[in-house]
């Protein structure tokens, strides 16, 4: 007898989810609940300046990023907006990031800036 899986593709992070782990929000808009709390976390960092959770790329807790000299000596990490959410990020997914979503930059001086390196 062969199974059944039901998933649901997560607009964010693009994994197939359960049904039950998508949360709905207003405008029909819809967001698995590991990207949410990857947001709030973010959002947590923006607000209080200190970073308690995982990079959103990699998905290392902050202990090893750390560790692994991912993030900055104080737990530095960065925040990028993407599609009405933050995203926190260790420092070499954000490398990467910001190389492959040059789109997001045009038209600001961060843009302008990456046109020079």
């Amino acid at each position: 007898m062969a199974a059944i899986i039901i998933g649901e593709l997560c607009p964010y992070c693009q994994k197939h989810r359960s049904p039950r782990d998508i949360v709905h929000l207003p405008a029909g808009v819809k967001i698995c609940t590991t990207c949410e709390q990857r947001h709030n976390e973010a959002v947590e960092m923006l607000l209080t300046q200190k970073f308690d959770g995982s990079c959103s790329e990699c998905e290392l807790p902050i202990r090893e990023l750390i560790e692994q000299k991912r993030a900055g000596p104080h737990g530095e990490m960065a925040c990028h907006y993407e599609n009405g959410r933050y995203r926190a990020m260790c420092l070499v997914c954000d490398r990467d990031y910001v190389r492959k979503r040059t789109e997001l930059y045009a038209g600001t001086e961060f843009g302008r800036s990456l046109k020079k390196e």
